[in-house]
Order: structure tokens, then sequence, then C-alpha cells
């Protein structure tokens, strides 16, 4: 496979993806309608494994043995692009921008591109696949629209996973922009489930992430915590398991930062495959519009 390497910057892969919804002249629609955006870059989605009754049964068992393993692939001279719609929407419109940002960034042209679990992995340390996953991102966020509106409401889990189901986007998705593009003091802490013999959870360092307004004040959010997270840093551990879905106790979570001893609130929530601990501090000046009476509603 021939891929031709030019260095990028997020905001060069930020700038494509803006145009190309500028070019679909969506407006202020959300959800975001991803096939306009193939549409205005002369893409046409199919069904990946529609293959009809002509294919070849050679083809048709290799297509039968992928399904579940592939979830999208790009065909750049057929200026076509499939994915499985076997799978979730949130999956399905992700894999879709992310197809479309393999297109559009011009330095992605010269390779074939196929997706499965790892290139789609947020956490892809493969160059070109993360910035497709960030062209897809400013897709499925609408630019900036979605963390206008976040920023709008005091900090709080419910902000995200409210405005999840608006732009069809999944909740660890939904969760990890609000942080990664707010304004405000925010890190998320991802985990994974299954404890170790202490009852500790180990802590992805690769998922969790801050805002830049909260690395700039008390430093990176993985450069604070330890490998594992027990009941001494946060209480609530207790609550978070792999077969319960749904919110996680509030508690105060205390972290050395270069500004000292900071107390933080945190609120979490576990999906059935990840645990997530959201950290923020309680300001006067965060009493504007709350989410607060609405009820949570967890999009896996």
């Amino acid at each position: 496979m021939s891929v031709l390497q030019i260095a990028s910057s997020e905001d060069e892969v930020r700038r494509y993806a803006r145009g190309a919804l500028v070019a679909a002249g969506l407006g202020d629609r959300v959800p975001v309608p991803v096939e306009e955006v193939a549409a205005a870059v002369n893409l046409r989605r199919e069904d990946l494994f529609d293959l009809g009754g002509d294919a070849p049964p050679e083809i048709l068992a290799i297509m039968r043995k992928l399904k579940g393993k592939v979830f999208g692939l790009l065909a750049v001279e057929e200026r076509r692009y499939y994915i499985d719609t076997t799978v979730s929407t949130e999956r399905q419109r992700f894999t879709e921008a992310h197809e479309i940002g393999h297109d559009a960034l011009p330095w992605h042209r010269a390779a074939y591109f196929g997706e499965d679990k790892t290139t789609l992995a947020p956490d892809t340390r493969v160059g070109l696949e993360a910035e497709a996953n960030l062209f897809s991102s400013e897709i499925l966020f609408a630019g900036d629209r979605f963390n206008r509106e976040a920023d709008d409401y005091a900090p709080s889990l419910n902000v995200p996973l409210s405005l999840a189901g608006s732009f069809q986007t999944s909740a660890a998705a939904t969760l990890r922009r609000y942080v990664w593009g707010s304004d405000r003091d925010l890190a998320i802490i991802v985990t994974g489930l299954r404890r170790g013999g202490d009852g500790s959870l180990p802590v992805f360092a690769e998922l969790t992430c801050e805002s830049p307004r909260f690395r700039a004040k008390y430093g990176a959010i993985t450069d604070l915590l330890p490998a594992r997270i027990n009941t001494a840093l946060y209480p609530s551990l207790s609550s978070v398991n792999p077969h319960r879905r749904g919110s996680v106790d509030p508690c105060e979570v205390v972290l050395s930062s270069r500004r000292g001893s900071i107390a933080f609130i945190a609120e979490g929530f576990a999906n059935g495959y990840n645990g997530f601990i959201l950290l923020y501090r309680k300001r006067r000046l965060d009493g504007n519009r709350r989410l607060d009476g609405k009820r949570l509603k967890l999009i896996t």
C-alpha cells in the first residue's frame, strides 16, 4: 500500500472538516446529515455486506467472515464508501465521517482504507487514522457548535449525556469531546472495569484527557493520577462495576497539582465497557443554565 505521508496539524484537519460542512450547506442542522456531507465531496454510501446475488460464492464467503470485524471501507477511485449497517447508528455515523475524512484530507488519498475496531478507536496512535478520527469528530459535533452549546450550562455529567441524543453520537465520544473542546476546567478519567486484587481499577491513559484550560492551570490529568484508582482517591469506586450501567454517586476527589492540593467534584458512570469520571470545580460563576433536573439517558 502506498501512502503519501505529509505532516499535518490538528488545525489543518479541522479546517478541512469545517470546509466539508460549509460545502454541504448544512447551516445549524443537528444531527449532522453525514450522507449530505459525503454528497458534497462526491462520495456515495453503500452497504458493506449487501453484495447482491450476483457476487461470486467465494467473495460472499470472505465477506461473511469479515462481518463484525470490518466496519467500513473506502474506494477512492469508485467514489464510494461502504458501511456495516448492522452496527449501532452512532457507530455507523462515526465510521461514515471517518471514511469521508480519508477522502477529504488530500494527503490520505493515495491509500485504500479498511476500518476495524483498532483504526476506529479514539486512542489510535496511527497518524492517518487519528487524523480521520479527528475529522469525524469535527463533522459529527458540527465544528464548535457542540462545545458552544455544552459550555452554556454549568459543568455536569448530565450535559454531554443529554446532548448525545441530539448529535447522534455515543456517550463515550460525546463525553470526551465535551472535555477536550471545553473552555472550562474539565477532565475525564477513563478506567477499565476489571478490578485488581485490592479492588482498584486501571486508568486508561490513552483515553483520559483534559481541557486546555485545565491543563494550563493544573497540568495534564494523567500526571496527577496513579496508574490505578482506589477508594482512597475516588470514594464512589464501589459503585462502578461491569454489570451495572448508569451513573455513579458524585463525590470529592483531591489531586496534587501544580497549584497544590485541589478538590474536584467527581461524577461518574459506567457503560458496561469502561468507567468514566468527570472532574470539575464548583464555582459561583457557574450558576448559569443547568441540566440537573433532567434524568440521565445513557447512550452506549
